[in-house]
Formats: structure tokens, C-alpha cells, sequence
């Protein structure tokens, strides 16, 4: 069964391994700032953009499945109809973390996730969750 926002937040910052998909090289875009204060906070982050392939010197990835380690948790920082598309091919197998920051997700988005029985975070970003800490 899916858990939504709640406790979901604080489990998932607990995990280690995150993928951030919508990755930039811009250091005003949200994308860049989620890749970076991850990193900043001890994280192991993936990075995931098929436009880049390197960012601050780390290899970006053009597709999920790229990734060879073990994802615990997906920040999307990307519209929402690709992050749709995404979800649709991934399983709760795979990785049972969704977080959408805003702007990410829509009314379709969650359904398809609640759906397939991803634990999701979209009431909140995590910049200013990882800020409290």
C-alpha cells in the first residue's frame, strides 16, 4: 500500500541513494540545487538528463535504467507529463521513493504512482527539509 507525504519524508531522507532526474549544469535551476544540496548533505546522488552528461564533474545519466547501483529514492525536478512517462516504467521493485518537487506532478502523476504503490513526498521540497537539519 502506498504512503503518501507524512512519515514518507523522513524515511526517505534516511535513505542514501537518490536519483535526480531533471539535472542541470545551471546553478540557478532546481535541478542544479537539489543535485547539489544532496550532495552537500553526504549523499550518494545520480544524476539523470539526457541534454548533459557531466555536472560539477560528476557523469550524468541519460536514462534511469543507466544507473547500475541500487536507487533508493527519485526526486523528480522535471514537467510533469515526463515525469509521467517515467513512472510508467518504473515498478516499486525498482525503487519504492518518489519525491516531486513542485511543479513536477500533477493530478495524473499521483494517481499513476498511488497506483502502482510508490511511497511519495509532494506537499514539500526537499531543499527545505534538508535546511532543518
Amino acid at each position: 500500500m502506498a504512503k503518501i507525504n507524512g512519515t514518507v519524508k523522513e524515511e526517505m531522507l534516511e535513505k542514501m541513494n537518490w536519483a535526480v532526474v531533471g539535472v542541470s549544469p545551471n546553478e540557478e535551476k532546481f535541478g542544479f540545487k537539489v543535485f547539489d544540496t544532496l550532495k552537500d548533505h553526504k549523499y550518494i546522488v545520480y544524476g539523470v538528463n539526457p541534454r548533459y552528461d557531466e555536472v560539477k564533474g560528476e557523469k550524468i545519466y541519460h536514462e534511469l535504467d543507466q544507473i547500475i547501483d541500487k536507487v533508493e529514492c527519485i526526486n523528480f525536478v522535471v514537467n510533469p507529463k515526463i515525469t509521467y512517462k517515467m513512472i510508467e516504467s518504473l515498478e516499486p521493485s525498482e525503487v519504492q521513493y518518489l519525491w516531486f518537487q513542485p511543479g513536477s506532478y500533477d493530478d495524473k502523476v499521483l494517481e499513476l504512482g498511488k497506483e502502482k504503490g510508490f511511497n511519495m513526498v509532494h506537499d514539500s521540497c526537499v531543499l527545505v527539509e534538508l535546511g532543518k537539519r
